[in-house]
């Protein structure tokens, strides 16, 4: 299991432990980034999501696609998060350097602008928002709001290329990936849904790989069980933002997340 994986998983047990009495807690986002981290229910039937990020971490991207033709960058189709006023300041100020990111490559180039690091912070803010989030729980399980996600973290964005991300291993694999994998592991139990395989066994499988026929796969453990997933076969430029701590602040007591649960 991935670093981040597990931090996700104990920060929701400490959100149950402390908090179990007043909402549920359900971790949901895991290897889907369009997803939320942590889902929340109260009492009151009230629900939003909590993001968890331990410090040093990347906290969003998009992809942007060069136009050699015109020298600009555009807003790809493929980004689950639509284009925004502090996206487009971003892409004109890196369209004025078009030469010089467009060969970013994997090492990537910083992105530097007068008060960047303001619509950066816009960009974060307004992106979680939109997809339900309220509060952030980050190292030694500090909880704060999105709303004072500046006042805890400094943020910085860079332009590089990625592979992209993996997804369910499709319908029309499903039967094949099956049959290859119990040749790879007679001894495992297989379960499958429409689009997706999933794994139960005893052995270490986290992060072996395989290729069938011109297709790359994973396999990922979840909470007691494992997910074959299929690994994307491009690379894109992304605009990535990375955030790191620099507020020893407690965040919100106890008391007080009681307290918004029971009366938000």
């Amino acid at each position: 299991m991935n670093s981040w994986e597990i931090f996700e998983k104990e920060c929701t047990e400490f959100l149950i432990e402390q908090f179990g009495d007043y909402a549920t807690f359900t971790h949901e986002g895991k290897s889907d980034s369009t997803v939320p981290d942590i889902k929340v229910v109260t009492k009151k039937n009230i629900q939003f999501y909590i993001e968890a990020k331990h410090s040093p971490a990347q906290c969003g991207q998009f992809v942007l696609l060069p136009n050699i033709e015109k020298k600009v960058f555009d807003y790809s189709k493929l980004n689950s998060t639509p284009l925004n006023d502090y996206s487009k300041i971003i892409i004109d100020n890196m369209n004025s350097n078009f030469e010089e990111f467009k060969e970013a490559g994997t090492a990537g180039k910083s992105i530097e602008f007068k008060d960047c690091e303001k619509i950066f912070y816009n960009w974060i803010i307004k992106t979680y928002k939109d997809k339900g989030v309220k509060f952030f729980i980050t190292n030694n399980n500090v909880i704060l709001s999105i709303d004072e996600f500046p006042y805890y973290f400094s943020v910085s964005a860079k332009y590089r290329t990625k592979r992209s991300g993996s997804s369910s291993v499709g319908s029309g694999n499903i039967e094949k990936v099956k049959q290859y994998v119990q040749s790879l592991f007679p001894n495992v139990e297989l379960k499958t849904t429409f689009d997706k395989i999933f794994i139960y066994s005893n052995e270490n499988l986290h992060n072996k790989r395989f290729i069938l026929g011109k297709n790359k796969y994973m396999i990922s453990m979840r909470d007691n069980y494992y997910e074959i997933r299929k690994l994307s076969n491009t690379f894109n430029a992304n605009v990535i933002f990375s955030i790191e701590l620099k507020s020893n602040d407690s965040g919100i007591s106890i008391a007080d997340f009681i307290f918004i649960l029971t009366n938000d």
